[in-house]
């Protein structure tokens, strides 16, 4: 089979030991199926800031694998008009250029972008190609939770356009993949149906490395892993920016440990607050910034710190990425977010929920875990535990793309 898969805002994987993540991880399963795929991303790293190219650019990765980055006008900030209009760009492109090339079996459109989804489902619908619509997060309702209460009925109404995509996109898809439960429910309430065969839930998981060659990441940190010794670390991996990514509660946390030489506070990650949070900690020796980390390095990390934080400044029902890496390691953790992920903790036993911007419940946990090792031990491994049952990557993008692929066959059968 051809297979487009439309995701925008993902690492991608064109240099080595990148971090993988969703979209990555079922473009691995479906060529090991023996499928073809296309990607269509964005020229510009969402991460990063930065452009990966700066023109549109079809990247082979192998014979049977290729991406087509799309360039906008790029962005500084997650919530901003820069963004909204660089995804508006990316999608136009999208529709002028999709039909010249040749036609897929099937579609897999993340989103957001939801300009972009609604694009393909166009497409889609245009040329009777079976689609599935892959939600992330939550556009554009999500967007009203960055505008206060007084001004939110006018930013509905600025948006109602959005809100007709969103609404088109979900009607029209022939099946909705949620990465939670909760986000499923969302989408099939715009799409106005109960859940249908082709509607699943798969969540976002990691793929641990079973074996990974950290000799030289081992050298580069040696200096930093021997002040380390015997330490107990606090660990946070991500994107160090606004919204939900905003780790400054850890500086905050360190500055009350700074006569404590047993804990360490180790920040692996950079964005737009990074300069900020590099401020706040430059009279913490508790605490240290490694900047961007690749996955060898990532994985050299994880074991050796001992608990695993999901920071947030106000209520947030997300999954995160994080989580599922903490988890992959057996590592507790401490997070701040609402829905699944404080279920999953509270049911599993898995690590501790603290209030948004609460530093001294935040300290709390931190100290509960140093202080008591059999719960630490518990934790830990329900946390594998949880991990190997719910989360690896392996068993979620397997089923994901055998799914897609019997979506397809389906679809064809009922003509």
């Amino acid at each position: 089979m051809n297979i487009w898969l439309i995701q925008t805002g993902e690492v991608l994987p064109i240099e080595e030991d990148v971090c993988q993540m969703r979209t990555s991880f079922l473009a691995d399963k479906l060529i090991e199926r023996g499928q073809d795929v296309l990607w269509w991303a964005s020229a510009f790293d969402h991460f990063k800031k930065d452009w990966i190219v700066r023109k549109d650019t079809e990247i082979p990765i192998s014979k049977r694998y290729k991406i087509f980055v799309l360039k906008g006008i790029g962005y500084r900030k997650n919530i901003s008009l820069s963004r909204f209009i660089d995804h508006r760009i990316v999608a136009w492109k999208f529709k002028k250029l999709a039909p010249k090339m040749p036609m897929p079996d099937v579609i897999v459109a993340s989103m957001p972008p939801h300009d972009l989804a609604y694009e393909v489902v166009m497409f889609a619908k245009k040329y009777d190609i079976p689609l599935l619509v892959d939600i992330r997060d939550p556009w554009p309702d999500i967007l009203l939770n960055h505008t206060t209460r007084v001004f939110r009925g006018l930013a509905k109404a600025m948006l109602q356009y959005d809100f007709h995509m969103i609404r088109t996109t979900m009607q029209m898809a022939d099946g909705l993949i949620a990465v939670t439960d909760t986000f499923l429910g969302w989408g099939l309430r715009y799409a106005k149906r109960d859940r249908c065969p082709f509607d699943k839930i798969y969540p976002l998981g990691y793929k641990r490395l079973i074996s990974s060659d950290t000799s030289e990441v081992s050298e580069r940190f040696l200096p930093l892993l021997q002040f380390l010794n015997d330490k107990f670390i606090v660990f946070f991996v991500g994107t160090i920016s606004e919204g939900h990514h905003d780790p400054s509660i850890l500086i905050k946390a360190a500055e009350k440990f700074k006569e404590d030489k047993r804990i360490h506070f180790m920040l692996a990650g950079d964005g737009e607050l990074f300069g900020r949070v590099k401020e706040m900690s430059v009279n913490l020796p508790n605490v240290t910034l490694t900047g961007w980390l690749n996955q060898n390095e990532i994985e050299f990390w994880l074991q050796r710190v001992m608990v695993g934080i999901c920071p947030a400044t106000k209520n947030v029902d997300l999954p995160t990425n994080k989580a599922f890496i903490y988890l992959s390691a057996g590592l507790p953790i401490i997070s701040a977010w609402q829905g699944e992920l404080k279920e999953t903790i509270e049911k599993d036993q898995i690590g501790f929920y603290y209030p948004p911007n609460n530093v001294d419940a935040l300290v709390n946990c931190i100290i509960n875990l140093y202080n008591n090792p059999e719960i630490y031990k518990n934790m830990s491994e329900n946390a594998k535990r949880v991990f190997d049952e719910l989360f690896d990557a392996d068993k979620i993008y397997t089923e994901y793309a055998e799914h897609i692929e019997n979506v397809a066959i389906e679809y064809r059968k009922r003509g």
